[in-house]
């Protein structure tokens, strides 16, 4: 496959693609240069104005039309390419650098051993990223030290699966995990790495009736921002033990105390909190 690039101003891009796209070349994109921006609740993005950017056009045919191709579209845009890179459609595989947890458990792949220590198995599929953010981290190094044998978990938000997987190989005896995303695939391929077969994966927004629970849970995670935990935080007292725990991430250091607010109005009280660098982590119990 060749990729041909070429460059041109922001605000003329939909226009050429849409020119392209109705003499049937399709298979075209760019990147939109973006600012990085802080609110309450973390981060997001701007997309930046008034910018040169890279219109990229895509070619899987035959080799012997690449030419006349390649003339087409620039023709059509009336551009010259900036540059023309030839793409291997190469299966690249994910891995993970073992991390090191504490001086018993370790995060690795499936082809890793450590004969010292407890290894928890995770092979990261992409989709979702790794599941290794900074906060991830120090769940897990909670998570490991903490007893969670005979306990049911829901796991708000789980992602990749890793806390819930973590906390599966801990003991944890019934788990739920929930994402408005299909993580189902990667989340059991995962477990099936750790020998876990306790694992539920529920695919959309529990908020809505249509994914109505009826358990109550030992432990509850949520790992999806401060803004989504104060709107689950209803749900959360629904389906909680009257003597559980819940674990709070995905929190930034300027909107902790207002999350911790909107936790502490629902009967819980704060046991723990850890930080790496901006993010931050809380348990709470009832």
């Amino acid at each position: 496959m060749f990729i041909i690039t070429y460059k041109m101003p922001k605000e003329l891009v939909d226009e050429q693609i849409e020119l392209l796209q109705i003499n049937d070349i399709f298979n075209v994109y760019y990147e939109s240069p973006l600012d990085i921006t802080t609110d309450m609740f973390g981060y997001g993005y701007k997309e930046k104005e008034n910018v040169i950017v890279d219109l990229k056009v895509a070619f899987d045919g035959n080799l012997e039309d690449f030419e006349n191709f390649k003339s087409q579209v620039s023709s059509l845009l009336k551009e010259t390419p900036s540059s023309i890179d030839e793409v291997k459609n190469e299966f690249e595989e994910f891995y993970i650098d073992p991390i090191h947890l504490n001086d018993q458990w370790v995060l690795c792949a499936p082809t890793d051993n450590f004969e010292n220590k407890k290894e928890i198995f995770f092979t990261p599929q992409g989709a979702f990223g790794t599941g290794l953010h900074e906060t991830t981290q120090d769940i897990l190094k909670f998570i490991v030290e903490e007893d969670f044998e005979g306990k049911s978990l829901l796991d708000l938000g789980t992602g990749s699966g890793i806390l819930s997987i973590a906390a599966g190989v801990k003991g944890a005896s019934k788990i739920v995990a929930v994402d408005i995303r299909d993580v189902e695939d990667e989340v059991l391929l995962n477990a099936s790495l750790n020998e876990l077969e306790n694992i539920e994966v529920v695919v959309g927004n529990v908020l809505h009736e249509e994914y109505k629970l009826n358990e109550k849970f030992d432990w509850i995670f949520i790992n999806i921002g401060g803004e989504e935990t104060a709107m689950f935080m209803d749900f959360i007292e629904e389906h909680i033990e009257k003597t559980g725990k819940l674990l709070v991430s995905g929190l930034v250091e300027w909107s902790f105390d207002w999350v911790k607010e909107k936790v502490e109005n629902k009967g819980f009280k704060l046991n723990k909190k850890f930080q790496t660098n901006e993010w931050c982590t809380a348990i709470f119990s009832k």
